[in-house]
């Protein structure tokens, strides 16, 4: 079977069975081609008439057999890229988003890359965020954390997958183990959706750890509690960054005022919707 024709019949299982659109489902499908056959976007086009081996059909109709049973494609791969980073995913961490690399965009512009600094990822889950900061910031020191011990091992294999020296990781809740230090940066993906929203019931949410998605007090119970301890961990001059629902900006611009943040600043995400606050803490 070529290419085009392996395309063509991939598109049509996921459009049948998923209800994707035609622009889904081609999306999908080329997803699962590069992925299976170790190759970017333009070789695909450039090779439509090239004969895939029967073993290599065989692995992508088996990709396809589990993205039908609404299997998210990053759990199916086991990896998925997040700031042109490919890392290493289980069930036992979400899956990057493109929008949390707003996050690591704001870092990159707002201090020097070249800079010895001190960065702390909270809630790390895969590393995602400290990995791509620790490959960005090669003179910083990174240090990842995460509740669960399986985060922390899958975070592990990811530093050593990408062979960053200045990136470590350890198991800790929140602060509680953190070690007595202050950082230039403390940054964090924290579980905020409140255990009643509906959009917990999004197929693709259902296979992803709800631990890290599920915050009590309506959605704020865990960014109150790194709001309210990161200046004890913030150097003078020292910024918290903080994703957030798209519809929790006005009260977390009120606890960042509360705890004596200065220099409160409220970004947009790519649809125009303030995901993210980050602010100095008060000399």
């Amino acid at each position: 079977m070529v290419i085009q024709e392996l395309d063509l019949e991939v598109r049509k299982s996921l459009s049948e069975n998923l209800g994707l659109t035609s622009r889904e489902a081609e999306i999908e499908s080329r997803f699962i081609l590069e992925h299976s056959l170790n190759v970017n976007h333009t070789y695909l086009i450039k090779n439509y008439d090239l004969v895939i081996e029967a073993s290599k059909v065989k692995q992508i109709m088996n990709f396809v057999s589990d993205r039908i049973s609404r299997k998210p494609l990053a759990y199916i791969f086991k990896e998925w890229k997040f700031y042109d980073l490919r890392l290493h995913l289980t069930p036992d961490v979400l899956i990057p988003r493109q929008d949390t690399e707003l996050l690591v965009d704001l870092i990159i512009n707002q201090h020097d890359e070249q800079g010895k600094i001190d960065i702390l990822d909270l809630g790390t889950g895969s590393g995602a965020i400290g990995i791509a900061l620790g490959n960005s910031f090669k003179n910083a020191n990174v240090l990842l954390s995460d509740i669960s011990l399986n985060a922390t091992n899958i975070a592990k294999k990811n530093i050593l997958r990408h062979k960053l020296k200045n990136v470590s990781v350890m198991q800790s809740d929140w602060f509680t183990k953190i070690p007595n230090k202050r950082f230039e940066v403390i940054v964090s993906n924290p579980p905020y959706i409140d255990e009643f929203d509906l959009h917990l019931k999004d197929e693709g949410l259902l296979y992803e750890p709800q631990e890290a998605l599920i915050s009590k007090q309506g959605g704020y119970a865990d960014i109150i509690k790194i709001i309210k301890l990161s200046p004890k961990f913030l150097k003078p001059n020292g910024t918290l960054y903080i994703e957030h629902g798209y519809n929790q900006h006005e009260k977390i611009n009120q606890l960042f005022l509360n705890n004596n943040f200065i220099k409160i600043k409220q970004n947009e995400d790519l649809n125009g919707i303030i995901r993210a606050t980050s602010g100095k803490i008060k000399i």
